[in-house]
């Protein structure tokens, strides 16, 4: 993926993300998401890795770390990534640098070389899914 696409999508998706989460905090939904679009749950009654990341983003909007973090540890993270993503990109733009791509490139690489971020990184998200099944999202 070239710098534009790479940069337009992350900002959209970025965008997208901040109207979704604002959408829900204006809405009032802090016990349930306005919409629910998971379709692995749907299908399979069991909530996915992600099943309540919007809860834990209007939670942390409204100042709940804690109920934020219970609700899904990917929150924080998910709301770490939308606050400084979209900063580092529109900054790369402005100064006509490519930090984030260089960034990116280089992850994707340590990603495939070292197998043991990998395997790291879908134990986490196990972790995560077996936290999200316990509790009964």
């Amino acid at each position: 993926m070239n710098k534009k696409n790479l940069y337009t999508f992350l900002l959209l998706f970025s965008l997208a993300g901040y109207i979704w989460i604002a959408w829900n905090v204006e809405s009032g939904a802090h016990n349930k998401p306005i919409a629910d679009f998971c379709l692995f749950k749907a299908v399979t009654h069991i909530p996915c890795p992600s099943c309540g990341t919007t809860r834990s983003l209007v939670f942390l909007a409204n100042g709940h770390l804690k109920k934020s973090f219970i609700t899904n540890p990917f929150g924080m993270l998910a709301a770490i990534a939308l606050f400084i993503i979209p900063i580092w990109l529109i900054t790369d733009i402005f100064r006509g640098k490519e930090s984030f791509l260089k960034y990116y490139k280089l992850g994707e690489k340590l990603v495939i070389k070292n197998k043991w971020i990998s395997v790291t990184a879908v134990l986490i998200v196990l972790l995560n899914w077996i936290w999200n099944i316990t509790k009964g999202l």
